[in-house]
């Protein structure tokens, strides 16, 4: 783990992660907080397509973000030595985290974050039913509901059509 440190610590060491450093990155963050419609829109396109079909979603970031650990370590990490290596190391980054490799570049750690934030509630939901096959089954419950309060209605304005005997 990288240690942080301000610019002026004369402890600095090769690992540790200057404030200056972090500032930078900053606007970026706080950009996934603001009401711009573009990063609104570019969100709600990725809750909607996980949602369509959660499984595919999660094979997706699986096998794709697999792939694209191992193109960002390949060169550099020696034990990411194939596709499979990556495809294993995405599959356990969503949820325990076992493997005997980590990331090593930035982009490599930038994908395992973006893995182990929403990876384990694509695993999650990767067993439920598609968006389309969900949205049926709330209008078939909603029109049973209906059906059901009609009647009621119906139960109600016969009582009250009878006359009371007190």
């Amino acid at each position: 783990m990288a240690n942080v440190t301000s610019s002026n610590d004369p402890a600095s060491s090769p690992g540790s992660i200057e404030v200056g450093e972090l500032v930078k990155y900053l606007p970026i963050a706080l950009s996934f907080l603001s009401s711009d419609s573009d990063l609104k829109s570019v969100k709600q396109t990725l809750r909607d397509w996980a949602a369509k079909d959660p499984m595919d979603a999660l094979f997706a970031l699986v096998v794709g973000g697999g792939f694209a650990f191992f193109a960002a370590e390949k060169d550099t990490n020696p034990a990411c030595k194939s596709p499979w290596d990556g495809i294993l190391y995405m599959a356990t980054a969503l949820s325990v985290g076992y493997d005997n490799l980590f990331p090593t570049t930035s982009a490599g750690h930038a994908l395992a974050t973006f893995a182990q934030t929403f990876g384990p509630s694509l695993a999650n939901a990767a067993l439920e039913p598609p968006a389309e096959e969900k949205r049926a089954a709330e209008a078939a419950q909603a029109q049973v509901q209906l059906a059901i309060l009609e009647r009621l209605d119906r139960i109600v304005k016969l009582l009250e059509a009878q006359p009371t005997k007190i």
